[in-house]
C-alpha cells in the first residue's frame, strides 16, 4: 500500500512542489491550504503522516497539532519559516515528531519522512509477543510467522495505524477495497472474523462496536 501524506501548507507553490516530489517517490499525497479545513480532511483521510505548516490562515499549526495529538499517534512533521529554538521546542512539546525550517530541502524532508515511517525494512510495530512489519506486511506471534492474505494484512495495518479510533464499516471498505467497491458490509465482517482467527489470543484487540463499526485496542495479555 502507498503511504498517504497530508500536506497542510498555505503557500501553494511550496505545497505543490512537495506534493509532486513525494508522488515521484511513490507516496499518495493530499494538500490542504486552510487551517479550518485541515482537521476535517485529517479525520476523513487518516493519513500515515502529516506535514504541517505553522502559519496557516484561520487556524494555526499549533492548534491543529495539539488537536491531532489529542486523538491520534500518527506522525507529524512541523514546517515553518521561523527558525527559532522556542518554535521547535514548542512544536515537540505539543507532540510533533520532527521539525523542518524553510526553505525546505526536499531530499532531507524525504529522509526524515522515511525515518519516521521506518521505510527501511524493519518491523515498526511490536506489542507483547506480536510483531508486524508494516513495510512487508508480515505478522509474527511469539516468533511464529502467521500467513495473512493481502486483504487481511491491509486490514491489520489499518487497525494498527488507527488504534483506539472508531472505524466504520464504510471507512474500512473505502480503505481496503476502494471507493468503487459495490459489495455489502458483510465483506468487512467476514474479513475481520478471518483476521481474528489468525490473531489467536490477541483477537480481542479488535473490538466490535455495535451500530458503529470496529476499534483496535491494545492491552496486556
Amino acid at each position: 500500500m502507498m503511504k498517504k501524506i497530508l500536506i497542510i501548507e498555505d503557500e501553494k507553490e511550496l505545497a505543490y512542489s512537495i506534493e509532486l516530489f513525494l508522488r515521484k517517490e511513490n507516496f499518495e499525497t493530499f494538500v490542504i491550504f486552510d487551517g479550518d479545513k485541515a482537521l476535517e480532511k485529517f479525520y476523513n483521510l487518516t493519513p500515515d503522516l502529516v506535514l504541517l505548516d505553522i502559519n496557516l490562515p484561520n487556524k494555526n499549526g499549533w492548534e491543529i497539532c495539539k488537536e491531532i495529538r489529542e486523538n491520534s499517534t500518527l506522525p507529524i512533521i512541523m514546517m515553518t519559516a521561523r527558525d527559532s529554538e522556542f518554535d521547535e521546542l514548542y512544536g515537540l512539546e505539543l507532540g510533533a515528531d520532527d521539525y523542518v525550517t524553510k526553505p525546505i530541502n526536499l531530499k532531507i524532508l524525504l529522509a526524515r519522512i522515511k525515518r519516521i515511517l521506518k521505510i527501511d525494512g524493519k518491523s515498526n510495530y511490536y506489542f507483547e509477543g506480536m510483531s508486524f512489519d508494516i513495510r512487508t506486511l508480515e505478522l509474527s506471534i511469539n516468533d511464529e510467522k502467521i500467513e495473512l492474505s493481502p486483504k487481511e494484512a491491509q486490514l491489520l495495518e489499518y487497525f494498527i495505524k488507527n488504534k483506539n479510533f472508531i472505524l466504520t464499516r464504510e471507512k474500512l471498505i473505502n480503505e481496503i477495497w476502494g471507493f468503487d467497491y459495490d459489495g455489502g458490509d458483510r465483506a468487512v465482517d467476514t474479513l475481520v472474523k478471518r483476521l481474528r482467527k489468525k490473531l489467536g489470543k490477541y483477537s480481542d484487540r479488535i473490538k466490535t462496536l455495535r451500530g458503529m463499526g470496529y476499534s483496535y485496542e491494545e492491552k496486556k495479555i
